[in-house]
């Protein structure tokens, strides 16, 4: 049983959340971003729930929000979909927050099945509700107005000691501290290799991540890294390495909606626009699907194929860019959603906006 339901149930809020039951036709919901970036929640095989919810004509009703942005089931909601209900049950909650919709959107999934990358990315988000927790028992302690009532109400994120990555890795189930962090580091990468348009690589490494070992990935990042370094184990292992198939990956990159040249800003949560196609959706098919059959696919940047991410941007000026501290993590959620850092979907939204002005 994860243990997160009873260690952090409080953070946000220590009241009870008010919720009506209601029915709703499920294409007027919308599934919500940290869901998207935390659980990929766009490419999991919803083919066992829609067997069950057709063989037994029900569902658990979903959890949403007033603006009916989905809290708790997302699979539910896309084997509705598929399956064409024009009206499913749902718990409309109000949540005081934006954080406390994250809270429990991690608590509805706090006992689901998941990946290493997944809790990888339920931690970065636990480290962000507790940061904010942090900060509220900092004023409160400058400040005696209501100081109690806040120290109430935003518990530590648990009450053991021990580093901040070592409570974040036994929370979300990866161990000790040191294995969290050189999974972070793994996961980070992945998402680079993604804004690059080397899925083929970032696909190498999220397998490898989340069918082998955390251990296991490390040695393949370094190799891609490095094409010249060789594993320890190449003597007695003659199967193709990584330094193989990560050359042929950049030299000729897999076709995906992400490194195409056509793809523009994000509609909503599920869709974009694309330059030839208009509007396009991936409730139906993901982005590497879609780049696969597209006849009009173009490779986005070429120069991505000669310097790696940090080559492409040295060259560029250093500006500061301040902005009110309250869109810092709403900038981090939108950036996460499209799979990249923050400064690297900055950088991004600049380029698309130059090339529509010149």
């Amino acid at each position: 049983m994860d243990s997160s339901k009873g260690l952090l149930t409080g953070i946000i809020t220590a009241e009870p959340i008010p919720s009506v039951f209601s029915q709703i036709d499920p294409k007027r919901l919308k599934p919500h971003p940290r869901n998207t970036s935390i659980y990929r929640g766009e490419e999991e095989d919803v083919s066992d729930l829609v067997a069950l919810i057709r063989d037994s004509g029900w569902v658990k009703p979903l959890v949403v929000t007033n603006d009916r942005t989905i809290i708790s089931g997302h699979r539910r909601w896309r084997a509705l979909l598929q399956l064409g209900w024009q009206s499913i049950p749902v718990e409309v909650r109000e949540f005081p927050s934006e954080l406390a919709q994250v809270q429990a959107l991690l608590l509805e999934n706090a006992s689901r099945s998941k990946t290493v990358e997944q809790k990888v990315r339920e931690a970065a988000a636990w480290k962000q509700i507790e940061d904010l927790a942090a900060r509220r028992r900092q004023l409160a302690a400058q400040s005696n107005y209501s100081g109690r009532a806040v120290m109430e109400n935003f518990p530590q994120l648990l009450g053991e000691r021990g580093t901040t990555r070592d409570r974040l890795a036994k929370l979300v189930g990866l161990g000790s501290g040191r294995n969290y962090a050189k999974a972070a580091k793994v996961v980070e990468y992945i998402d680079e290799q993604t804004w690059l348009g080397n899925i083929e690589v970032a696909r190498s490494l999220r397998s490898t991540l989340n069918e082998q070992s955390v251990d296991a990935a490390v040695k393949l990042m370094a190799v891609i890294k490095n094409p010249t370094q060789k594993e320890s184990s190449s003597k007695s292992n003659k199967r193709p390495t990584p330094k193989d198939s990560t050359n042929k990956v950049q030299a000729s990159p897999l076709p995906s909606c992400w490194n195409c040249q056509h793809k523009g800003e994000a509609i909503g949560n599920e869709s974009f626009y694309c330059y030839n196609l208009g509007k396009v959706s991936f409730l139906e098919k993901d982005g590497a699907t879609r780049g696969e059959e597209c006849e009009l696919w173009t490779y986005r940047d070429r120069q991505v194929e000669k310097f790696d991410q940090k080559t492409r941007y040295s060259t560029h000026s250093t500006i500061t860019l301040t902005l009110p501290a309250h869109l810092l993590p709403k900038l981090q959620d939108v950036a996460r959603a499209e799979g990249m850092s923050l400064p690297d979907w900055a950088t991004s939204v600049i380029e698309s906006a130059a090339k529509r002005m010149f």
